[in-house]
């Protein structure tokens, strides 16, 4: 309670009036209402106990210690319940929890009074008293010793839930009407000048400035008073000075506001005020003065107003990782430690949080952190305030970034040490705006390149010419990554050759190089022989990794030198020279090439080269025509160097060459001509010699020789042509002899085959299936086998006789072959050749027909059930009704069997359309299809795909639809199934109507079903031609026998013909026929006061409906028993009308009636708890008002005013009468003043029930 809320206390029972006018005559003769209360004694104080409790009331208050004692008995207590259980779970007695209780108890109550408690402080005979009840109760659970508890927890029971049922028709509880609070309300509280209090902040909410909060709110709470001048001082964090913060007069004017506002809503002075901070620092209340100048109790523990915690991320020297490389990452915390981070990861899109708490700098103590501070007042400016300034702590982030890809660090939240939390907008919430950019840090984390050497190791080395250069073949490139533009820096180790070990590793001559490339194609160039090591790797500032075999060995080969030795080549015939024949011998790497060049007198350098596989070659050197040769070797190369020879006489050779005469054929290539039959060959001759020439020549086929010669040729070139070829086979032209002027006759060797074919080539189509014409599916491929004949490949023309396509040529690699098509039509071979010779056509089967096949076809066999509809491929199917059997069939034209997919919509008339689909076989022209009608609805059969053993693309012209609405079938229901209509025998002309309602098309026909209870055979009701869908059945009065008898719809039927029959456990209601029942009080007096009880005793079968009036209102109540009892809640005329039992509708009709009086009541200063506060010598009046009959008796009572940790005592009870509805008092003593007890001229009613326990609500008598 807070010190200057009013205190409420409660004493004895007051006397009856009776008795007070009996213990005081003089106020039982003047019945004069007195003006002001008599002065009644000062209770002594108690005496202060000679010592104070162990504990110190400073530290933890009185009421907590006597708490804590209390939960610790009671948390002995179930632990000893928990023993108890566990010992009832071994179905006996336990001497060890018997022992192990006597001595917990004795320690506790024992030591309870040595703590000296306020209120706790027990004497050693009462101690000893509540030890021994303990030992007997631990006696009584631990040895299992039965005892009556069930009665005990029954009666305990009641004392806390005494609910009865009202006139109302409502469960009340007894204890609220018969100790109704309204009935006497209000206080009034006389203060003498109490001193005020003033609380800043109490509640310790945390407040801070920055970060969009510029100002902060914080309330003080002012306890009866109404102050005048407020201080407060503010402890600088930073520099610790002091500033007074003075409230201006504004403020104090609003305070003065609140107070009263306050008073009026029954605060009873406690009230608040917030002011407004800008700066930071540590505040509390320096000054607090009331109207009378005098000084303000307040508590000055500090407020604390911080600059809010804020957090940033230090930027990295650079955004781009390598794989595996640690953050090194920072965040900057500012705030007041301890301090909390929040902050994510995100890598490749994925979330994950965490956070730092704790964060605080080296060597930091905050007294928030040490134990429970003591609540006792610290002076002004003793307090040590550095701890609260706001510090920036360094957080490292140190991880290995394991995964490639986009990286971001984010800061989410953070806190400082008072509870302040500052959050930043996280990017997936709505209308977020963009993270500052000192809140994130996004990093690339990119893959490491890899390298390795391809093509080359020390077993395989690269050899390149002196002085030359040649790409060091390496490979690198970034795994998961396609090569591309990107840059890789490589460096190596090389060695010279001539400083390699032994074992051909790098000794003690080691040199670096690099290369920087701009594609991964990229390869460094190297001149130098040695060997080559790669050292690293790197790709965007990350060092990658160097794969085996990662040496190559570069080498120098020697230079190609070349040795000619030559010789002359004699003519057998004329004895000239006739060429050379030359030795070549060479050093070097293998393969070789020599260039040289050729001079005579009819040419100029004409340049020739030779191919050596080896070291050595022997070449000879024939000129075709007479003349002087000069022959000069110019370049030598190899497969490493290419030299230029020296012009010396080494490499020089010349002669004089007088070739005999030659001839022979000029061919391009092979030396056998193809020939077509009857057709003759012409071969082109080339001849060397000094002309004229004498040709001979001969044509052999099939061993017959024909010899031919011609004279005089006087040119180097000569054409043979032959005859025209008429039989085919090989012949073979061979060229004799030839002579030149020398008169040497040469012998020839010179031959040509020729190949003449044995008939022409041919063209004809083949067969499919034993005819030229087939049929295939639309749009098929077809191959059209054709038979050609002749030699490969073969060019056949053809066109489509039904097309206006012009002629097409199909090149075949072989005779058998296809012409592939795609058009139906008749195709026809124009014309062929093969490789040489054009051919003929077969004029028997030169044509091939292609036809289709036709697609599948589906149509609804039609009927007078079915009919077409407006649109096209759409037909409508006679209605049926919901559970209907029905069906229609489909006519299908194709190539069996046939596969069919249709929709099926429905959509009813109230809810969602749904969609199933459906497919089915047929192996026929002709399928059925059943009809769904489990459903009311419109259904529409949608047929959209068909195909058959040809066509299985399920493509259809169009969408073939039918439609068919299920009508549902109709329905009949009870509106109340399972009602009991009852019925009395004398009503014979009421007639009860059974409401039902239906559902489909009006009109309907009905069939109720009656069976008696007797067990004869049930009746049947026919009620036709209903006209709407509801109607209430009446049931005549023949049909009806005493007792029970249920009534059933069997059958229900619509206007579209469409019925539903009910089964027998269907709804049902039941009608039954009773007398009427009796009532009668249990006493005869009219008058009752409210909260007494109001009882009757019934006749006829329970339960029983009562039927009355009360206040003016009709109700209804319910009794299970004969008796029907209710108690008084509020007053009025309460009168029994009609009462109906179980087996009955018909009321009986009565008149009984009592008459309910209301309980007096008073208020005291019109029903509130004013408090006042005067000076020492001051009157104040006290209103008293009063409901009821006059004259009203009644008593109050003068208490202490409530404290917190002390209870509240009756000073002195006074008792007065009065005549009226109102009456004034004047007091002047400090105190509560209150009514205890009220009576009017009926009832009587009394808060303290000692003295009106035998009255209490009774009717009474003057």
């Amino acid at each position: 309670m807070n010190p200057g809320m009013p205190p409420v206390g409660v004493g004895a029972y007051p006397p009856t009036p009776a008795a007070a006018r009996a213990q005081n005559p003089r106020s039982s003769q003047d019945g004069r209402p007195r003006s002001s209360l008599p002065v009644a004694p000062e209770n002594q104080p108690r005496p202060t106990p000679s010592s104070e409790p162990v504990i110190p009331l400073a530290l933890v208050d009185a009421p907590t210690q006597r708490f804590y004692a209390c939960a610790i008995y009671v948390a002995l207590l179930g632990w000893r319940f928990y023993d108890w259980i566990q010992m009832l779970e071994g179905n006996g007695g336990s001497f060890f929890f018997f022992c192990k209780w006597i001595l917990f108890d004795f320690i506790f109550f024992f030591s309870l009074p040595s703590l000296r408690i306020p209120w706790l402080e027990l004497s050693a005979p009462t101690v000893s008293m509540i030890y021994f009840a303990h030992l007997v109760f631990n006696w009584l659970l631990m040895f299992n010793i039965p005892v009556p508890w069930n009665s005990w927890l029954l009666g305990l029971a009641k004392v806390f839930y005494d609910k009865e049922l009202a006139i109302s028709e409502h469960n009340v509880k007894v204890s609220s009407i018969l100790h109704n609070s309204s009935l006497i309300m209000g206080k009034q509280i006389i203060n003498i000048l109490p001193e005020g209090s003033a609380l800043l902040n109490p509640e310790k909410h945390p407040y801070c400035l920055g970060q969009g909060q510029n100002v902060a709110s914080v309330p003080i709470y002012f306890n009866a008073t109404v102050p005048v001048d407020v201080e407060l001082v503010r402890f600088d964090l930073e520099s610790d000075s002091r500033e007074i913060v003075k409230l201006s007069r504004k403020d104090i004017k609003e305070i003065g506001k609140q107070s009263t506002r306050s008073v009026e809503d029954g605060n009873l002075g406690l009230y608040r005020y917030d002011i407004t901070l800008k700066k930071p620092g540590a505040y509390q209340l320096n000054k607090v003065l009331d109207e009378y100048k005098l000084e303000v109790q307040r508590v000055s523990e500090a407020t604390y107003v911080v600059p809010c915690p804020r957090a940033q991320v230090r930027t990295s020297q650079s955004s781009t990782k390598c794989l595996g490389e640690l953050s090194d990452l920072s965040l900057d915390v500012y705030g007041t430690p301890p301090l909390k981070i929040v902050y994510s990861r995100t890598i490749n899109g994925k979330d994950h949080s965490f956070h730092f708490q704790s964060l605080q700098p080296d060597g930091f103590f905050s007294p928030l952190l040490g134990p429970q501070r003591s609540s006792s007042v610290v002076p002004l400016g003793d307090e040590d305030y550095s701890w609260a300034r706001s510090q920036t702590v360094e957080v490292g982030l140190n991880e290995s970034m394991n995964t490639a890809g986009e990286w971001q660090y984010s800061i989410d939240e953070v806190h400082d040490v008072f509870g302040n939390v500052i959050q930043y907008p996280q990017p997936e919430e709505p209308d977020a705006k963009p993270k500052p950019k000192h809140l994130y840090q996004n990093f690339v984390v990119r893959e490491r390149p890899r390298a390795t050497i391809v093509g080359c190791d020390t077993r395989n080395p690269l050899k390149v010419a002196k002085g030359k250069t040649v790409k060091l073949p390496v490979k690198m490139g970034l795994p998961g990554r396609t090569s591309g533009s990107v840059s890789h820096t490589l460096t190596w180790n090389f060695s010279p050759i001539d400083t390699l070990t032994k074992s051909g590793d790098h000794g003690d001559v080691v040199e670096v190089g690099s290369f920087t490339t701009k594609s991964v194609n990229d390869q460094p160039s190297i001149t130098a022989p040695g060997l080559y090591t790669l050292k690293s790797v790197s790709c965007d500032s990350c060092e990658g990794e160097i794969e085996e075999p990662s040496s190559c060995l570069l080498l120098n080969p020697l230079e190609p030198t070349l040795t000619i030795q030559s010789e002359e080549i004699p003519d057998k015939c004329a004895g000239n020279s006739i060429g050379l024949r030359v030795n070549l011998d060479l050093i070097g790497t293998p393969p070789f090439r020599i260039a040289y060049t050729v001079s005579s007198d009819s040419e100029v350098n004409r340049r020739e080269t030779v191919e050596i596989k080896g070291l050595r070659q022997q070449i000879d050197l024939l000129p075709r025509n007479a003349g002087r040769y000069q022959y000069r070797f110019r370049r030598l190369e190899d497969a490493i160097y290419s030299v230029p020879l020296s012009l010396t006489d080494e490499y020089y050779l010349e002669q004089n060459v007088k070739p005999p005469a030659a001839a022979f054929f000029l061919l391009n290539g092979s030396r056998t001509i193809n020939a077509c039959l009857d057709r003759p060959v012409k071969v082109q001759v080339g001849m060397l010699g000094d002309g004229p020439f004498t040709l001979e020549w001969e044509l052999v086929h099939e061993g017959k020789r024909k010899t031919q010669k011609a004279v005089g040729i006087g040119s180097d070139s000569f054409f043979i042509e032959t005859s025209p070829l008429s039989t085919g086979g090989e012949y073979t032209l061979a060229l004799k002899s030839i002579q030149d002027k020398t008169g040497c006759r040469i012998f020839l060797k010179e031959e040509v085959k020729i190949a003449v074919r044995r008939q022409r080539p041919k063209a004809a189509f083949g067969l499919l299936d034993g005819k030229r014409t087939t049929t295939v599916v639309e749009a098929a491929q077809v191959k059209l086998p054709i038979k050609l004949n002749g030699d490969e490949p073969f060019a056949v023309g053809y066109r489509n006789l039904n097309s206006s396509s012009d002629r097409q040529v199909h090149v075949a690699p072989h005779g058998n072959d296809f012409i592939v098509v795609k058009e139906p039509g008749t195709y026809e071979i124009i014309d062929m050749s093969d490789h040489v010779c054009p051919g003929t056509i077969n004029p028997q089967a030169n044509t091939f027909e292609v036809q289709w096949f036709p697609r599948p076809e589906l149509a609804f066999m039609l009927s007078d059930a079915i009919r077409p509809a407006d649109k096209d491929y759409k037909f409508v199917k006679k209605d049926v009704c919901e559970g209907d059997v029905d069906g229609f069939e489909v006519a299908l034209q194709g190539s069996p069997p046939y596969h069919v997919e249709y929709e099926v919509r429905h959509r009813p008339k109230t809810g969602s359309v749904s969609v199933a689909r459906r497919e089915f076989d047929a192996a026929l022209g002709k399928a059925a299809i059943s009809l769904e009608t489990s459903k009311a609805g419109l259904y529409t059969y949608t047929f959209s795909s068909l195909s058959d053993n040809l066509y299985n693309d399920k493509r259809q012209s169009g969408p073939l639809t039918l439609e068919q609405t299920v009508n549902a079938k109709p329905s009949a229901s009870f509106v109340k199934p399972g009602q009991i209509f009852k019925m009395c025998m004398s009503e014979e002309d009421q007639k009860e109507s059974i409401p039902i309602k239906l559902e489909g098309k009006a009109p309907f026909y009905i069939e109720v079903e009656i069976k008696h209870h007797s067990g004869n055979l049930p009746e049947v009701f026919r009620i036709p031609n209903i006209q709407s869908s509801t109607y209430g059945i009446q049931i005549p009065r023949q049909y009806l026998k005493l007792g029970s008898q249920q009534i059933r719809i069997r059958k229900v039927r619509d206007d579209r013909g469409c019925q539903q029959k009910t089964e027998s456990g269907g709804g049902m209601v039941h009608i039954q026929l009773y007398e009427a029942p009796s009532i009668y009080p249990l006493e005869q007096r009219t008058d009752y006061c409210v909260g007494e009880r109001i009882a009757y005793t019934l006749s006829g079968t329970p339960p029983f409906e009562v039927h009355y009036s009360f206040a003016g209102k009709q109700m209804k109540a319910k009794s299970q028993t004969t008796n029907f009892r209710r108690i008084a809640e509020s007053p009025g005329d309460f009168a029994i009308t009609t009462i109906s039992d179980k087996g009955s509708e018909c009321r009986a009709a009565v008149n009984l009636v009592k008459t309910i009086h209301p309980m007096p009541s008073v208020k005291i200063s019109k029903g509130r708890i004013i408090q006042v506060d005067i000076h020492e010598g001051s009157e104040v009046e006290i209103l008293f008002e009063f409901w009821g009959t006059p004259p009203f008796e009644f008593t109050y009572t003068r208490s202490t005013n409530a404290r917190k940790g002390q209870k509240s005592h009756v000073l002195e009870t006074r008792h007065d009468i009065s005549y009226e509805h109102s009456k004034v008092i004047t007091a002047s003593l400090e105190g509560t003043y209150e009514v205890v007890a009220i009576k009017d001229q009926h009832c009587a009613f009394s808060t303290q029930g000692a003295e009106f326990k035998d009255k209490g609500q009774k009717v009474l008598t003057y």
